[in-house]
């Protein structure tokens, strides 16, 4: 057997061994996601996003005037991480290599590798799948037409600092901040693997950052289900069983073969038809309390998104807000005890009634405001301003 070969062969093994923090290759893998998604999607105008309405005054005036004001950052930390944000989106893209690297070539070896990169790039879930056309923006910020152009996406999921998530309100001043930390780290992993993967040898292109980054070209939940991340919840979040709703999201776009994720299964859509938590704490009363609906093709709980950004961009008290995120309670931490409860949730579906009960009576289980390390303040015409 030749090296190519017992390099091969490693590899293969390897794909039954887990390879992150997370044992995400337990649960039911499905043909289909749990949420009924036709043919009848109709492809989005980026420029028609909660974000991009607000920013162009169809919200109104005043959160208009806060999509402004939150552009160069409000809050300092914020700001500064923006700063970051920006440069690591200004990075020059390396070309395609002329020659494929000397490595084997099949999808079996590329994807095992490629996550194994990911993981060793301190993500902390990888996924793959195929891109579903209808999953591109039909046009970027400058109106131009988007032509899909890649056929497979790598997935990274990176989670939201938890210490400083139990510290915080939820829709205060750290909005912001918890999540750039993850965009930052995203940012670089993804401009990391895309120029990686180039070298190999194929094409790649980074997806990441919030919206005021241009550097998307698709629509993550799409792929998030796709790759088998996790399902979708009623705050219209892709909710992963180890994280909840605390992370973030990237993708690579490339033409380097790989081995699709299957969906999973692990029985939220029955979880949210029960559980109303998020919907109950959201302050801006965006999240859905009924059923659901059918919207743009996807079976869904629509979320409010006038509502969700009009509150974003026009509080007072803070920043970006992440009430559901932290309500929610599959974003507790992943310990033994949390973990447990996962496994009984998902194995003994009884149980789920009674772990929601619990989670309603507990109420601020995540909340630990003796651990705020942060100051409150907001720059006003230029000058910084103490909000404590």
């Amino acid at each position: 057997m030749d090296r190519m070969e017992k390099l091969k062969k490693s590899n293969m093994q390897k794909k039954q061994i887990q390879q992150g923090v997370f044992p995400m290759q337990t649960f039911k893998q499905v043909e289909s996601p749990t949420n009924l998604i036709t043919d009848g999607i109709q492809r989005i105008d980026i420029r028609n996003t909660a974000y991009g309405l607000a920013a162009r005054g169809e919200y109104g005036a005043a959160v208009q005037k806060g999509v402004q004001k939150s552009l160069p950052g409000k809050f300092p930390l914020s700001a500064a991480q923006k700063d970051i944000i920006d440069h690591i989106a200004l990075m020059s893209r390396n070309p395609v290599a002329e020659e494929k690297a000397p490595i084997p070539h099949d999808s079996e070896f590329l994807t095992n590798h490629i996550k194994s990169f990911g993981y060793f790039l301190k993500a902390d879930i990888m996924g793959t799948c195929k891109v579903p056309e209808s999953a591109y923006y039909s046009h970027d910020k400058q109106g131009n037409p988007i032509a899909p152009q890649f056929e497979n996406a790598i997935v990274i999921v990176m989670r939201k600092e938890l210490t400083a998530m139990r510290a915080s309100t939820g829709h205060d001043w750290m909005g912001d901040p918890i999540s750039f930390q993850s965009y930052q780290h995203l940012g670089m992993v993804t401009e990391t693997m895309a120029n990686y993967i180039r070298r190999l040898g194929w094409e790649a292109s980074p997806q990441y950052g919030p919206s005021f980054v241009n550097k998307y070209s698709v629509l993550l939940p799409p792929l998030l289900i796709a790759a088998g991340i996790g399902e979708i919840s009623r705050a219209g979040i892709v909710l992963n069983p180890y994280l909840g709703l605390a992370y973030k999201a990237a993708a690579v776009l490339t033409d380097m073969p790989i081995v699709p994720d299957q969906p999973i299964d692990f029985g939220l859509q029955e979880f949210c038809l029960d559980c109303k938590i998020c919907a109950k704490n959201c302050p801006s009363k965006a999240i859905s309390v009924g059923e659901k609906v059918m919207y743009n093709g996807y079976e869904t709980w629509k979320l409010d998104t006038r509502r969700c950004a009009s509150y974003n961009f026009t509080n007072k008290n803070g920043t970006m807000c992440n009430t559901c995120v932290k309500s929610c309670p599959w974003s507790n931490p992943s310990t033994f005890p949390h973990n447990l409860i996962r496994s009984l949730i998902i194995d003994i579906p009884f149980t789920r009634a009674i772990a929601i009960k619990v989670a309603e009576i507990l109420g601020e289980r995540m909340t630990a405001p003796e651990n705020k390390w942060w100051r409150d303040m907001e720059y006003v015409d230029d000058a910084i301003e103490s909000r404590e």
